[in-house]
């Protein structure tokens, strides 16, 4: 087939019918759910649920060109084939009832030669019109009415070829003049009974067969007239050569709308008819489709009229004879096959589909995405286009969805970020993790200011600065934060027998107060008794139990409503209940194995805990491993139990993995430093909450901070309901006059 002329047409009357021809045969294919296709039937696959089975077969010997027709009153596709010696002839490929008598009839033209090209008529489905090679004695455009009642001879002399051919039907109109050749043809729908054509390898014609004789209405010299057609509905015509596909406008064919280069020679174009300004190109020896989304396609008057929407460069070019008078275009590439395509038609009733026919004689079936442009409107009301309609959607509608917008906006109309006291906009927040942020950086705010975290460098400290000597000299024996602690053996209260560890100095004395610890069963019996009251017994008898309380920790749980819980009691009973310890070793053991089964994280780092106490040396890693329990408590724990190396390097590693991940929880560990900007510079990138990483750099940040780069980005950003970018700086005024 490759060696000849290959179609591939949808039947505009049936359509889930195609025909496909070339070479010797021409087929008409029928498709349907390959699960309704009888099992005996072969069928050739679209996609993955539709298959196409051949219907009827004809032999195409000496046929050059086919058009199906839009005559609704037949029951089956009536085809229109042109062949070699300028004979049209109508067919019915399955041979079935023909209501209308038009299956056989033929029409010749007055002089033999090649018919090039068929169109029927979608509008008027009784019109034929056929492009003719060229004689010098005969026209090269053929209207026929396929309809007409009679078959009358032409008159003539008897020197006239027709005089030899009884059934030659009379044209209803010619056109194109004598010497002349046209090789393509194509109806137009801005106007009654108006085709396009190619003709004589160098002009293309708009020619009015309402009107007699033979001179076109509109006329444009281009080698690139190969193949035309027109859009379905508008002004826009194409057409093709060896080298490019152009766009015109019906009005004013002077010059070409866009000329579109192609890497090779285009095979064919088609306006997509169910799609506006989509022009698809099938190029030779090629395995995808180019698909041409023609933009600004307005209905001008003249070659200078243009549209608000023109560029001013766009009009220069126009004037100086070049460019694209307004249009653009946007180009996309679609492969719907591995191997190359010999022809492509677009649905003439689904929206933008397409057929394609294989180099390998396989068929494949592609929808092409339409691409949507969404406005959002000032109130939050959203409007986009698709599927030739304008959609809207209310700003109510939205109101069950997690909009960032939305969000942002409540949160501005409830001065969030600009209340008096830090932890006030934790409440507006909306946010669990954004809430705790702000009630940390009030905490460590008022640890600064009653002196219980001193020589801090900024106003906002974290456990990492907290942890660090002023000097950061570390001197010869010290610890790897500059300090060195005190190692302090400890009893628990309810089994004397056993000791543990704690680690004591005045830098985790610092950092214990901001997770919200303290030094003591004195300072931590309340957080303990907060937990409870909060619904979290599990946490609390972790914290009891990490503060060497296993008796408190059992009472905790005893209490809690959750039967599973008050079960878990049941392994603290040996470390709660002095001399009921059994031996060490199975204790231990029967601990690790009951932790992994357990499902909430404080239950199982408490039991990990208990076992790891009765063990030389102590190892707390499986403690620190449950990632699932707050990022406090697991610092506050490593701040008492770990020694000055490892509590570095725990504390180091657990900061460059939270701020790697943009997880705000790790400014409890860089405070509001550049290490934190860091941090909600990820978080940013993530979440896209400009506005609440604006706020807190406005509200934490030191001067020096806020003149950092990443600052100044957030605060150029942040456009909020209630103007409050002019708070931010009028607040930055205030504090610091150098920024105005």
């Amino acid at each position: 087939m490759s060696g000849s002329k290959i179609g591939i047409i949808w039947c505009p009357a049936q359509h889930d019918k195609f025909v496909v021809w070339g070479g010797q045969d021409l087929s008409l294919y029928e498709i349907a759910n390959i699960r309704d296709i009888e099992k005996k039937t072969s069928f050739t696959q679209l996609s993955s649920t539709r298959g196409a089975y051949v219907v009827a077969s004809l032999s195409a010997s000496g046929v050059r060109c086919v058009d199906v027709s839009a005559i609704s009153e037949q029951p089956d596709p009536l085809l229109a084939l042109g062949h070699v010696n300028g004979r049209v002839s109508l067919t019915s490929l399955k041979q079935a009832y023909d209501p209308l008598g038009l299956a056989g009839r033929e029409f010749v033209a007055r002089y033999a030669r090649p018919c090039n090209s068929l169109a029927w008529n979608h509008q008027e489905s009784n019109l034929l019109v056929a492009a003719m090679d060229k004689h010098r004695a005969d026209n090269c455009i053929m209207l026929w009415d396929v309809q007409a009642s009679s078959t009358v001879d032409y008159d003539g002399d008897s020197s006239s070829p027709a005089s030899g051919w009884p059934e030659a039907g009379r044209a209803l109109c010619e056109a194109g003049g004598a010497g002349e050749a046209a090789h393509c043809v194509a109806w137009c729908t801005f106007a009654p009974r108006t085709v396009l054509a190619g003709l004589n390898h160098k002009h293309i014609k708009i020619f009015d067969l309402r009107e007699a004789g033979s001179k076109a209405s509109g006329s444009a010299t281009t080698r690139h007239c190969q193949g035309v057609c027109a859009e379905r509905g508008g002004w826009q015509l194409a057409s093709r050569g060896d080298s490019a596909v152009c766009v015109w406008d019906a009005r004013a064919l002077a010059s070409p709308l866009l000329t579109l280069p192609q890497p090779r020679p285009p095979r064919e174009i088609h306006w997509c008819p169910t799609r506006r300004n989509l022009l698809v190109c099938l190029q030779r020896d090629s395995s995808s489709l180019r698909l041409y989304d023609i933009q600004q396609a307005n209905d001008f008057k003249s070659q200078q009229s243009f549209d608000s929407a023109t560029s001013v460069s766009a009009l220069e070019e126009s004037e100086c004879g070049g460019g694209a008078r307004g249009r653009s275009v946007v180009e996309r590439e679609l492969s719907p096959a591995a191997c190359a395509l010999l022809a492509v038609a677009c649905h003439p009733a689904h929206r933008a589909r397409l057929l394609a026919l294989t180099a390998t004689g396989g068929m494949v079936e592609v929808t092409v995405s339409e691409r949507v442009t969404v406005s959002v409107g000032a109130g939050g009301a959203l409007a986009w286009a698709g599927g030739g309609a304008l959609r809207a959607l209310a700003p109510a509608a939205l109101a069950d969805l997690a909009d960032l917008a939305a969000l942002v906006r409540r949160r501005a109309d409830n001065h969030y970020g600009l209340k008096a006291d830090l932890w006030q906009n934790a409440e507006v927040a909306e946010d669990e993790t954004l809430s705790g942020l702000w009630h940390f950086l009030a905490l460590s705010k008022s640890l600064v200011e009653d002196g219980c975290v001193r020589n801090s460098p900024c106003p906002h400290p974290g456990v990492r600065t907290a942890l660090r000597a002023p000097s950061e000299t570390g001197g010869s024996g010290g610890a790897a934060g500059g300090y060195r602690s005190e190692a302090v053996p400890t009893l628990l209260p309810d089994m004397p027998s056993r000791k543990i560890i704690i680690y004591r100095s005045a830098e985790r004395a610092r950092a214990l107060a901001l997770c919200g610890w303290g030094w003591g069963w004195e300072n931590a019996g309340a957080g303990v008794e907060r937990a409870e009251a909060e619904g979290t017994p599990c946490r609390a008898a972790a914290l009891a139990a990490f503060h060497l309380r296993p008796r408190a920790a059992l009472d905790v749980l005893a209490r809690a409503r959750d039967a599973r819980v008050r079960l878990a009691a049941l392994a603290l009973l040996p470390a709660a209940a002095p001399g009921a310890a059994p031996d060490d070793r199975l204790w231990r053991e029967a601990l690790a194995a009951a932790a992994s089964a357990l499902p909430d994280p404080y239950l199982r780092a408490m039991l990990h805990f208990l076992a790891a106490s009765h063990h030389h040396p102590l190892d707390f890693s499986l403690v620190l491993k449950e990632t699932e329990m707050r990022l406090e408590d697991r610092v506050a724990f490593a701040c008492i139990y770990l020694s000055d190396s490892k509590l570095h390097e725990y504390v180091g590693s657990t900061c460059e993995q939270l701020v790697a991940a943009g997880e705000l929880g790790g400014m409890l560990l860089t405070g509001v430093t550049r290490e934190g900007l860091r941090l909600l510079q990820r978080w940013l990138e993530r979440t896209g909450d400009v506005q609440s990483a604006a706020l807190l750099a406005a509200r934490c940040c030191p001067p020096d901070l806020l003149r950092d780069p990443l600052v100044q980005d957030w605060l150029d950003r942040c456009v909020t309901h209630h103007s409050t970018k002019y708070h931010y700086f009028h607040w930055l005024d205030c504090k610091d006059t150098t920024l105005a």
